[in-house]
């Protein structure tokens, strides 16, 4: 059975706000059931042993629905800890259609680690209380795993003296002024590419500048849009460099720039490094992989928690249709990643962008106008740190070497919208917290005098949190809602009908009819067809008091049965492309009644199974 949540927006509308301001629509989001334990008021976040712990309660108070995978150690020797979610009493999990849910693959993207917590808490407390999940964990399995970078995102969230498990030999830096965190350091300095924010003197903006040949601001012309991106086929954004004429800022003068440092950095001479830099989780997966990418590592999958991921998705686990890799990138508005990222929507295969499109207006819907997009043409994404880093990503390992579909949601929970208009800019979220948070989360600037520096000023943020309070609640029910709608779209292989008819010679005509009731078709991402790795169909029927006539192969490779979306024009008009029939001739043997007992089954499909009894 595909389902799906009622998506209902309202659109919100004030006179008395200006017709140049943008208002955007509110989420319409589902009823959370009572027991739901999850503190959105927790900062900082918990770390490692404190996740396990909790996984470990709740596999035990939920046995019937919870069971916990050990699929590998991180780089520091520590376990990698999946939670599989589904109801065991209507079959095991890899007998279903199955979505993957990852969190903290950055280390320094903290949301992400609340995101597939609340998911399980979520998805546990509601099974028996909320009819879509109950029907999808007794239909789907949920495999999720709170964080990926356990180490790195353990010592991210121990970074200040004032938050448990602080190592400083962990850690940059070092805080001067004793007030339990490590902040930022400003020099003025006529070469530095920061200056203090004309709206609000405590934020540090970045000068418009060109490095290396790549501009660091939007360009205003078409020309510079052909100098600074041109496209090379299948591999992305490459920097170009017929022109290389300098450009310096002329809105800031060079008397109010400043340099900056983190608070009490060393500038001791570093020791010499050979080595490459240390393998970024998400430039370190097979597809478009490139040795010259910074952070990609000593060669595909040689980070052991990636590694890990890969081996569980692609061959412990083939049940997986759908990958869902949460990050949090910091933009204003939350938005979701999908592929392809090095090339455009059109250069997908037709049904494949057609799934896309269709799941991003229900996302834009639940969640009050947010976009679904790749970042392949995002202008903003060229012209900042991301720069031509396009290679290695899991977005498009999953769709183009796995053959599933996947997405990337850039997410986070920056506290106030005080206007309404969907963005949360840093002057909000220092309103919020100068009027909400008692000031506690950000450091004007105050002087310091510095032992290398001279005279510095410390300040910026104090461990601001990047999902909190009811912001933080609104994102995680926005992708609950939205993934839930996603899981009822699987592939779900039923055994409609199991029927015999006698034949003249005594023998017996056995058909069966397999249907696909879900919206995807059984080899998911028609992509999958292309690279074969699609799955297809095997149907094995087995015979008491009777045997299959000579000839016969009792276990058929069915092939593939199309969901919704690929014939959704046909089936609007009343086709019905949804089964196969598969038939076996069946000669009595003994005495007494036959039985016939048929399994079919699909990785990402599902399995059923049922029997006849034919009496003679």
């Amino acid at each position: 059975m595909r389902l799906s949540i009622p998506i209902v927006c309202a659109i919100a509308t004030a006179c008395q706000i200006s017709s140049a301001q943008v208002i955007s629509p509110k989420p319409q989001l589902s009823q959370v059931p009572e027991g739901v334990e999850f503190d959105f008021e927790r900062w900082p976040y918990p770390l490692y042993e404190e996740i396990v712990e909790r996984l470990r309660v709740l596999a035990d108070r939920y046995p019937d629905l919870a069971e916990l995978h050990n699929i590998g150690q991180s780089s520091a020797g520590r376990d990698l800890w999946v939670i599989e979610i589904t109801n065991k009493a209507t079959g095991p999990g890899d007998d279903k259609p199955a979505l993957w849910i990852d969190g903290n693959m950055h280390q320094g993207e903290l949301t992400t680690r609340r995101i597939p917590h609340y998911f399980i808490e979520r998805m546990l407390a509601s099974y028996g209380e909320d009819p879509l999940t109950t029907n999808l964990l007794d239909t789907r399995t949920f495999y999720i795993m709170p964080i990926m970078d356990i180490e790195g995102g353990d010592r991210m969230m121990s970074r200040h003296p004032a938050w448990p498990g602080h190592d400083p030999d962990q850690h940059e830096g070092e805080d001067l002024d004793g007030d339990g965190y490590v902040t930022q350091m400003r020099v003025r300095d006529p070469d530095g590419q920061f200056y203090a924010s004309p709206i609000d003197p405590r934020l540090m903006l970045e000068v418009r500048h060109k490095e290396g040949g790549r501009w660091h601001y939007i360009s205003t012309s078409l020309e510079e849009d052909f100098y600074w991106r041109t496209i090379a086929p299948n591999t992305g954004w490459t920097p170009r460099t017929d022109n290389t004429e300098p450009f310096d800022d002329p809105g800031v003068p060079r008397d109010q720039r400043y340099r900056i440092y983190v608070e009490g950095q060393s500038f001791e001479e570093p020791e010499v490094n050979v080595l490459r830099e240390e393998g970024n989780f998400n430039r370190n997966w097979s597809f478009d992989w490139r040795a010259s990418e910074q952070g990609a590592g000593a060669y595909p999958f040689s980070v052991p928690e990636v590694r890990a991921v890969a081996e569980f998705v692609t061959t412990t686990h083939r049940n997986i249709y759908f990958y869902y890799n949460a990050h949090s990138g910091g933009a204003p508005r939350n938005y979701i990643v999908r592929p392809p990222m090095n090339k455009p929507y059109t250069d997908m295969l037709q049904e494949d962008n057609d799934f896309y499109r269709r799941i991003g207006f229900i996302y834009g819907a639940i969640s009050g106008g947010n976009i679904i997009h790749n970042n392949y043409d995002n202008p903003s994404l060229m012209s900042s740190m991301y720069g031509d880093t396009w290679h290695g990503f899991v977005t498009d390992w999953a769709y183009e070497h796995v053959g599933i579909h996947v997405v990337t949601p850039e997410l986070e929970a920056r506290q106030r919208d005080y206007n309404g208009d969907g963005y949360v800019t840093w002057y909000e979220i220092l309103r919020w917290n100068d009027e909400e948070m008692d000031g506690r989360f950000y450091k004007d600037w105050t002087p310091y005098d510095h032992p290398v520096l001279g005279q510095v000023e410390i300040g910026g943020e104090k461990g601001m949190p990047p999902g909190y309070g009811d912001a933080l609640e609104t994102v995680l029910r926005i992708q609950y809602d939205w993934l839930m709608h996603v899981a009822g779209l699987s592939p779900l292989l039923r055994i409609r009908a199991l029927e015999s008819e006698q034949l003249g010679d005594a023998r017996y005509r056995i058909r069966a009819t397999l249907q696909n009731e879900g919206f995807l078709s059984t080899y998911v991402a028609r992509n999958a067809l292309k690279i074969r790795r699609d799955y297809p169909i095997v149907a094995t029927l087995s015979v008491t008091n009777g045997t299959l006539a000579e000839g016969e192969r009792a276990t058929r490779n069915v092939g593939h049965i199309l969901g919704t979306l690929a014939y959704v024009a046909r089936w609007g008009k009343g086709a019905d492309e949804s089964a196969k029939i598969v038939e076996w001739i069946v000669e009595p043997e003994g005495e007494g009644p036959i039985t016939v007992s048929l399994e079919a089954w699909s990785h990402k499909a599902g399995r059923d199974e049922t029997s006849i009894t034919i009496d003679r």
